[in-house]
């Protein structure tokens, strides 16, 4: 269980930089997909579980933050949507 576990947690970070560091606009909508996709599946997986680590859902929301904060995302009525 812990290896897959670990499994989830790369996914959802790798995803995320993959968005981060992508230049071409083309791509990066569709990273940027990905990236809030794997973050909301972890992050429903997590709160699932009977001991959610509260360290990886804050680097989750963290993950969301900075997509947010480079104009990525935004929120409409508590949902996070693509800009």
């Amino acid at each position: 269980m812990q290896t897959a576990n670990l499994v989830d947690e790369r996914l959802w970070k790798r995803c995320l930089q993959d968005a981060l560091f992508e230049l071409e606009a083309e791509a990066l909508r569709e990273k940027v997909e990905a990236a809030v996709k794997a973050i909301e599946m972890r992050r429903v997986e997590l709160i699932r579980s009977a001991n959610p680590d509260s360290g990886e859902l804050a680097e989750l929301m963290d993950g969301l933050n900075d997509l947010r904060a480079l104009g990525f995302l935004k929120e409409s009525n508590g949902a996070v949507e693509l800009r």
